[in-house]
């Protein structure tokens, strides 16, 4: 019998799999959800917990995304433009020699090489912007949601119950006064006993229910609320005025000018009056946004590269948002864990500006940051001074006649020195919204 049983379950198995593949569509009707219907009463216990467990580790998680995304994406337009400097500077060397008339034959290939390497590292740049530009809208979608859930916690339960006791009230009301219509009093003394109860009370005669608004409805509502005004705000204000935005623009330029280029134009002008970014967008020394408090002019003569706390020379340095001063990271974190001082509403640890003379005095964790410009600036700092360290044992002229270019730049197998992805762009989250721009295109590579 247990051979039997056996068969009968083997033979079945090609049976049952060719049925279950034909039977996924009725499988995927039956799943669906059922039509949506309203509440017709408040939020009891049980529903108000599982309302403030909603969060959850989803929301964690696409933060976590984004984070990672904006350091990829700003890193890439660095690398990339950084390497379009390094080549610059190579060509620059090597044009010395052509307008001394030496190695004329290969001023021509240099000249076009150079130009199609500017090409691409635009393209990926202006590619890598566009998608900066989606993560930080990925980023602002995800706080919202949590502000709505955060929303829906505080005040959803006691609209339900307003608006339920309003709606029995009305009921009460409309009840009586046909009751009395018809002249029906001791009617009218029956139907109010049952109307104190916590029931909605007998179904009207036409059938209506009690119809609240949900919680799906008020999350619903709230979320198209805050959509449509972010996306009505310029994009001046929705990324120019974002401190992730402004790091990039700032980073790019640093890396494509240095310190002897010229300023980067005011963030005002990063956007066309239509919402196109202008990428290479400067402004001459003396500008008129050059008095622009949100801007710090740093120079060589205002960067030390050494922390006020350790005197050491800067591993990471972090930066005050309240004041111009800057800390090796663990000295300053370490200086607030052992605070005895506090600040502001959530009570976090805080302490004044170690720098003499600074009366910043209430300074957190939240209130640093890795300044990614002034990192950049350090570290040239450190390896002009290294190198002039090396200057006596090395002499002073480059005499080599000839100039090497940049390793990064070699030529590769296809004939180019430099290949840059024109396609480089973080994961897509789930939660990145279509807001019409920037404009979805197909993403080839060039």
């Amino acid at each position: 019998m247990s051979s039997r049983s056996r068969q009968s379950r083997v033979g079945a198995t090609p049976r049952n799999s060719r049925h279950s593949v034909a039977m996924t569509p009725v499988r995927a009707i039956q799943d669906a959800l059922p039509p949506y219907k309203k509440p017709s009463h408040p939020l009891d216990g049980e529903a108000q917990r599982a309302l403030r467990e909603l969060n959850g580790s989803t929301l964690a998680a696409v933060k976590k995304h984004n984070t990672a995304a904006i350091t990829q994406i700003r890193s890439t337009a660095e690398g990339v433009n950084d390497m379009l400097s390094e080549h610059q500077r190579y060509v620059d060397a090597r044009s010395k020699k052509w307008d001394a008339g030496k190695k004329l034959d290969e001023k021509e290939d240099e000249e076009m090489i150079m130009v199609d390497l500017q090409q691409k590292v635009d393209e990926a740049t202006a590619k890598l912007e566009e998608s900066m530009r989606a993560i930080i809208d990925s980023s602002v979608a995800a706080q919202r949601i949590e502000d709505a859930l955060e929303w829906l916690r505080q005040h959803a339960p006691r609209q339900l119950e307003e608006e339920y006791e309003s709606q029995m009230t009305q009921r009460q009301t409309q009840r009586r006064q046909t009751q009395r219509a018809e002249g029906s009093d001791a009617g009218s003394d029956i139907d109010v006993q049952m109307d104190e109860g916590p029931t909605p009370g007998p179904t009207p005669l036409d059938g209506s229910h009690v119809a609240l608004t949900g919680s799906v409805e008020m999350f619903t509502d709230r979320m198209e609320r805050e959509k449509n005004a972010y996306t009505s705000i310029s994009f001046t204000a929705r990324y120019a005025k974002h401190n992730d935005y402004r790091d990039f623009k700032r980073v790019v330029h640093d890396a494509r000018h240095g310190d002897n280029g010229p300023v980067l134009g005011h963030e005002d002008t990063w956007f066309t009056s239509a919402g196109e970014p202008q990428l290479g967008v400067t402004q001459t020394r003396g500008g008129a946004y050059d008095d622009d408090e949100d801007d710090l002019v740093m120079d060589k003569a205002t960067i030390s590269t050494k922390c006020p706390i350790t005197f050491q020379q800067f591993k990471e340095p972090y930066s005050s948002n309240k004041c111009p001063h800057t800390f090796e990271k663990n000295a300053i974190l370490g200086m607030i864990r052992t605070s005895g001082s506090h600040f502001g509403r959530g009570g976090a640890r805080s302490v004044a500006c170690p720098i003499p003379g600074c009366d910043q005095v209430d300074s957190s964790a939240e209130d640093l940051r890795s300044d990614p410009i002034l990192v950049r600036k350090i570290k040239r700092m450190q390896r002009a001074e290294l190198e002039e360290s090396q200057m006596d044992s090395d002499g002073d002229e480059d005499d080599e006649d000839d100039v090497q270019a940049p390793q990064s730049s070699q030529p590769n197998r296809s004939g180019s020195r430099v290949q840059v992805s024109s396609t480089q762009q973080p994961s897509q989250s789930s939660i990145i919204e279509v807001l019409g721009d920037p404009s979805d295109e197909d993403d080839e590579d060039k």
